[in-house]
């Protein structure tokens, strides 16, 4: 009787565990996303700490290094809309590094700048990110979101 419950565990054990594997590459592909986009979001949050010059180098280049990465990767099974939308997702973090990021800089570092009217430009390119975010990201999420389900793969609550 032991020994038919020890197989009967195993077996179990070892479809569970071949049923978690059926899907590594899918898996690797979307971690691979995944980690590119939280070495961008973790040099984001330094600079939003910190905004100083050498903050936004660092996040150019680590934005760049990403995209990079992003272009060099294999595409699973062909699922371009989870991988375009990725692009999309990183063609904004640079836009807004290059253009929101770096006005924002400028403006930090102005000493003729007075509190009403850093407030209010800084007001206006934190408005101008939002925008651009809320156009993209969206449609990023959905992908991520349809990908996974179709493989099975647990999205980490975000």
């Amino acid at each position: 009787m032991r020994f038919i419950v020890f197989i009967s565990v195993i077996f179990v054990t070892t479809s569970h565990i071949f049923a978690q594997n059926y899907n590594v590459n899918a898996y690797q592909f979307h971690q691979a996303i995944e980690e590119a986009q939280q070495n961008i979001g973790k040099e984001m949050y330094y600079y939003n700490q910190r905004a100083t010059e050498l903050n936004l180098k660092i996040l150019k280049f680590a934005i760049n290094k990403s995209v990079k990465f992003i272009d060099s990767l294999k595409v699973y099974n062909n699922e371009m809309t989870y991988y375009n939308a990725t692009k999309k997702l990183f063609a904004m973090y640079q836009d807004v590094t290059d253009n929101e990021y770096t006005e924002l800089q400028k403006i930090i570092e102005d000493p003729n700048l007075d509190a009403k009217d850093f407030k209010a430009k800084k007001l206006k390119i934190f408005d101008a990110i939002k925008k651009k975010t809320s156009l993209i990201f969206p449609e990023f999420k959905e992908a991520q979101l349809q990908y996974c389900k179709k493989y099975g793969i647990k999205l980490d609550k975000q």
